[in-house]
């Protein structure tokens, strides 16, 4: 009869159906209370039902009875890891290995507990004695492979994998981490392989589809990715990690009101998760729910109050609305700040200067792009009223032009050794350290009178006025950013932008910085008229700031040019992608940062047809005027 009992309970297990095995155990154990099996599998089926404790106590009876069973003490462990008692599952294991040293899985998790408490070396020196002793099993390689990587060895790692891949070809766990070790040394069309493989092994586990998505996004393959994330929802309805990738690529593509109702979900399912509260947050502030936007940021700061990256969205979010001075407060936390920081060889930087700086030297160092260097200059004027005699650590593509800017006082080369100054500072750091809550006006650079000769009569010879200059990215397009890691990419589509020119009564001039090839054939095409080659004018930016103080008018993306147009004293049309970057403020159609600009708006959901039928218009209502 007890045996009658274990059989059925071994048939409902082996269904899945871990009660009712359990249920047939007990009955079992009604009859006989010590018989080792129905103990050993009552506990087994107490684990897969979720009640680790129970398993304790059971599997540990049972070894009282036989207590020369290996496998009792396997799965003890594994109750063990259940409760986290890596200590404890780490000796059951041991002893199960003693027991049957012939098999190579006990002393596999043994080792694994070891990488588990910390021991990384000491689990990779006895996986690597069971991998002499037992080359064919896949699984030694596979959690050798998972120690190398935890030690930072990415190449070894993904040689370790493939080793199991190669004794056990549908071992999908091994192709997902591979593929993660690929990602991380950013092989990413190898780590995308990879991914893809482990997802056709184990097309039931959603991590599967977060992989395979995440190489995607680094790929620039954002729409690819978004899909991959929706066959992924379609499976895993409650996944938080999926909707939240979802998100991600609508974000990326301008889609904010799609990607709002992803995020919205992903926080909801998972509302102690930081990441999607805060992506839900600062996608509601971009979407234009200001005050609940605000709300959710700072609950993500909340559940994980020292994240940079939380800090730097609310810094943002504030100054996108004009809260400047609690955005400046939190912009040190911007990521190029804390790279800064961690380079060690660097000087050692302040963040808030005395009231008086009469007598003090400030030797301001430049941080992220040109575009930024330009931007934040502005407040050198204020600094320098204050005493301050200022040494700046420019960019040599801007050194000589900055060189003519009296604020700065003595500017200094990229490659030249940093003089010894009173204090350094970041420039990103000087609104704050200034205390500015004000808008000060864009630096003011004039151009060389040798480079406005010379590009007056260029201008001149290629047609009459006025003058337009356009340009239609910055950054690297998602498409060619296949060696890196993705970053900030902003681009208009091509076809809108000569639509926008077309027939346009003057002469049009590129001024985009690496075009891709064939590009301005086509903008021609689409113009309908010839589209002048400025394009070279990138590697002078003196000759570029003399054009862009001549030319009557300038529409584009926010890029280096667009801010030598500001300090050459020119206004221009600025085309902005969503999500907006904060000096260009959350809504409207100008910034403080820059009076008089036009700023022309993707749609909320990655639509731009009303940008370009605005400036469309406005081009031509203006034709003929310049713009100052």
């Amino acid at each position: 009869m007890v045996q009658h009992l274990i059989e059925q309970g071994l048939l409902q297990h082996r269904a899945g159906r871990f009660g009712d095995a359990k249920t047939l155990y007990e009955q079992a154990l009604a009859l006989q209370p010590r018989h080792p099996d129905a103990l050993h599998l009552a506990g087994v089926a107490a684990l897969q039902g979720g009640d680790a404790g129970q398993a304790v106590e059971l599997i540990q009876l049972a070894i009282e009875v036989l207590p020369e069973n290996p496998v009792f003490h396997a799965n003890l462990a594994q109750a063990y890891l259940a409760l986290r008692r890596v200590a404890d599952a780490n000796a059951a294991f041991r002893r199960a290995a003693t027991l049957n040293p012939r098999e190579p899985q006990f002393a596999v998790g043994a080792a694994n507990c070891l990488a588990m408490l910390g021991s990384l070396a000491e689990a990779e020196r006895e996986l690597r004695a069971v991998a002499e002793r037992h080359p064919g099993y896949a699984l030694v390689w596979f959690n050798l492979g998972n120690a190398v990587q935890e030690q930072g060895r990415h190449p070894e790692a993904a040689d370790l994998y493939r080793r199991a891949i190669a004794l056990e070809p549908a071992l999908a766990d091994a192709h997902t981490n591979l593929g993660r070790s690929l990602h991380l040394l950013e092989r990413f069309e190898e780590a995308e392989q990879a991914f893809r493989r482990a997802l056709a092994f184990q097309p039931d586990a959603a991590a599967g589809y977060c992989n395979l998505a995440s190489v995607l996004m680094d790929r620039g393959r954002f729409t690819e990715a978004a899909a991959v994330c929706e066959q992924g929802i379609a499976r895993f309805h409650d996944a938080a990690e999926l909707h939240l990738m979802l998100g991600s690529a609508f974000t990326h593509q301008g889609k904010i009101l799609s990607a709002l109702a992803t995020f919205r979900a992903a926080a909801h399912l998972a509302p102690d998760h930081a990441r999607a509260v805060g992506a839900y947050g600062s996608t509601l502030h971009q979407a234009g729910h200001r005050v609940e936007g605000m709300e959710w940021l700072e609950r993500a700061l909340a559940l994980q109050p020292e994240s940079p990256d939380f800090r730097h969205a609310i810094a943002g979010a504030r100054l996108s609305v004009g809260d400047l001075r609690a955005g400046w407060m939190q912009y040190e936390s911007r990521p190029a700040r804390q790279r800064r920081l961690a380079d060690a060889s660097g000087p050692l930087l302040v963040r808030e200067l005395p009231g008086s700086l009469s007598g003090k030297t400030v030797g301001l160092l430049r941080e992220q792009g040109l575009g930024d260097e330009l931007f934040f200059l502005r407040f050198a004027a204020t600094l320098k009223s204050r005493g301050a005699e200022i040494t700046y650590h420019a960019h040599s593509r801007i050194a000589s032009m900055l060189d003519r800017v009296p604020a700065l006082g003595r500017v200094i080369a990229a490659n030249d050794p940093l003089p010894a100054v009173d204090f350094h500072l970041l420039i990103g750091d000087l609104p704050h350290a200034l205390g500015d809550n004000d808008y000060p006006p864009p630096l003011a650079v004039a151009p060389l009178p040798d480079k406005l000769g010379s590009m007056k009569q260029r201008l001149a010879a290629l047609g009459p006025p006025p003058y337009l200059g356009l340009t239609w990215r910055a950054g690297t397009a998602a498409e060619k950013q296949q060696g890196t890691a993705w970053v900030l990419s902003k681009e208009i589509p091509l076809e809108m932008l000569g639509a926008a020119v077309r027939g346009y009564d003057g002469t049009l001039v590129a001024l985009q910085r690496n075009p891709e090839p064939g590009e301005l054939k086509r903008l021609v095409e689409l113009a309908g008229q010839p589209v002048h080659d400025f394009t070279a004018l990138n590697d002078d930016l003196e000759a570029m700031l003399a054009t862009l103080a001549l030319i009557d008018d300038y529409a584009g993306v926010s890029n280096t040019n667009m801010h030598l147009r500001a300090a050459a004293g020119r206004t221009a049309r600025v085309l902005v992608p969503q999500p907006p970057e904060w000096r260009w403020m959350a809504a409207g159609d100008e910034s403080p940062w820059f009076p008089g600009f036009g700023i022309y708006r993707q749609g909320t959901d990655g639509d731009w047809a009303a940008a370009f039928t605005r400036l469309a218009r406005d081009l031509t209502a203006e034709r003929g005027a310049t713009r100052v």
